[in-house]
């Protein structure tokens, strides 16, 4: 069954206003024009040329990066575990958090994210405190990362946007400035306050310590990079390395906001958009294919087989 915090969740999701549903659909819309306006330019034939030509040194760098990728967002969970004070085996702490990011990642937030962590970290003892507590570490850590390595890219302006967007160069640098407020006043505000505890709707909640949230962030920008350390080594050098770590950091965001499981056709979108003037469209579209095969499909595979495994190793335990 699932969780009731994710129940909620959905529950809430299920009574937004009509005009958020609205806005929406008019997003996803925008987003499927953008997609079948590229799609219809891209030459196929230059796209399986493309594919055929990824050999072992291509995609043994790239799968590395993957597992990479993966073991740094289970750490995630660690730091969660240990800021709800359950000492549950590591081990078994980083399997959850890979079921739940890959089933996440192909399945949406809410069900994958919460739904599933909430199953399986009640059936290894947690209580719903502290899983809430664990999810809000999890979140925190994904999104502070996040905003450190893309506030320097926008501050820095190190990745162009198109000029069809209609972005001023100004107002960018300035977002990037306000994103790296983000993380530069949790540590500040972990710094002073630390040890500091508060009672939010029966959950405890205390300020960690700096360590623990500069590990939060430092793993989390690890994370993303070895992200766009996948895509990077299937573009043959194509682009730069920043460059493409921030068209992925602005593709997480427009799938943030288009909210389509795994961001599909969002990722597409924005890559095609930012980079089809620098990079052979055959090659970027079939570096993407192969990026969703080796970060989402195959994980998906794994992910799914491990999901089952823990739900039988908890049925035995139960008996």
């Amino acid at each position: 069954m699932m969780g009731a915090a994710a129940l909620s969740a959905i529950r809430q999701h299920a009574h937004w206003p009509a005009w958020r549903r609205a806005i929406g659909l008019l997003f996803i819309a925008a987003v499927l024009a953008l997609i079948a306006r590229k799609l219809g330019t891209i030459d196929w034939n230059a796209v399986l040329t493309a594919l055929r030509g990824f050999n072992a040194r291509t995609l043994l760098p790239a799968a590395g990066f993957v597992v990479l990728s993966g073991l740094l967002y289970s750490q995630f969970d660690v730091l969660g575990c240990r800021y709800a004070g359950h000492p549950l085996p590591l081990r078994r702490v980083m399997t959850i958090a890979y079921v739940s990011y890959t089933l996440s990642l192909n399945l949406g937030a809410t069900l994958g994210g919460a739904g599933v962590r909430y199953r399986l970290y009640s059936r290894a003892g947690l209580s719903p405190p502290q899983i809430w507590s664990l999810f809000v570490v999890v979140v925190s850590s994904n999104w502070l990362g996040y905003a450190l390595l893309a506030g320097g890219i926008l501050a820095g302006q190190l990745v162009v946007l198109p000029p069809e967007w209609g972005i001023p160069a100004a107002p960018t640098r300035v977002l990037g400035m306000l994103m790296l407020a983000i993380p530069a006043g949790y540590l500040a505000a972990c710094a002073a306050w630390h040890g500091r505890h508060r009672t939010v709707s029966d959950h405890d909640i205390y300020v960690p310590p700096v360590r623990f949230a500069a590990l939060q962030c430092l793993l989390s920008a690890a994370h993303w990079l070895a992200m766009a350390a996948i895509l990077y080594s299937l573009l043959h050098t194509h682009a730069g390395y920043f460059t493409v770590l921030g068209v992925l950091l602005v593709s997480g965001l427009a799938g943030v906001v288009v909210r389509i499981p795994g961001g599909l056709g969002v990722i597409e979108a924005v890559f095609l958009t930012m980079l089809g003037g620098q990079v052979p469209h055959g090659l970027l579209l079939a570096a993407l294919i192969a990026y969703r095969a080796l970060y989402y499909l195959i994980p998906l595979v794994i992910g799914s087989i491990s999901y089952f495994v823990l739900e039988a190793h908890g049925k035995r335990g139960e008996e």
